[in-house]
């Protein structure tokens, strides 16, 4: 799916700010980041909802918060809530059955200082999955030393 930036108007009570085929990803100024699925709006809470959000890992780290950053600077009010990153590499981490989503959440983890601490026990058990590849597990073992 091809991840694209979204520049929101003042009108929406939602911030849309990727679109993902036909998901949003937004936030709301009382409840937080959410999605757009059809017509329904789900407020991220948990790894699981972050599914339909892998796409972003290919979009890379910096240039994800680059747009969040440059939106946030037109909507003030929106600043308060933190993107879970945290969900969305667990999400690649514990629910993928390839290489391909853990080694993009790879890249994001390579590309800044995320709280590595929060990940270590989704990166324990993937290095001792079956499917994984020599390469993921050599760039785990990396990252935990």
């Amino acid at each position: 799916m091809k991840v694209q930036s979204i520049f929101p108007s003042d009108s929406e009570s939602i911030l849309w700010l990727i679109a993902i085929g036909q998901v949003k990803l937004g936030i709301d100024a009382t409840c937080g980041w959410c999605l757009q699925l059809g017509s329904r709006v789900v407020i991220l809470k948990t790894r699981d909802d972050m599914v339909p959000l892998l796409p972003l890992l290919e979009m890379g780290r910096a240039q994800f918060f680059a747009h969040v950053v440059n939106v946030m600077k037109q909507h003030p009010k929106h600043i308060v809530f933190v993107f879970p990153e945290i969900f969305l590499l667990r999400c690649a981490f514990e629910t993928s059955v390839s290489d391909y989503w853990p080694n993009k959440a790879m890249d994001w983890l390579d590309a800044d200082s995320v709280p590595l601490e929060e990940l270590r026990e989704s990166l324990q058990s993937l290095m001792h999955q079956r499917w994984v590849g020599q390469r993921l597990k050599q760039r785990i073992v990396r990252k935990l030393k």
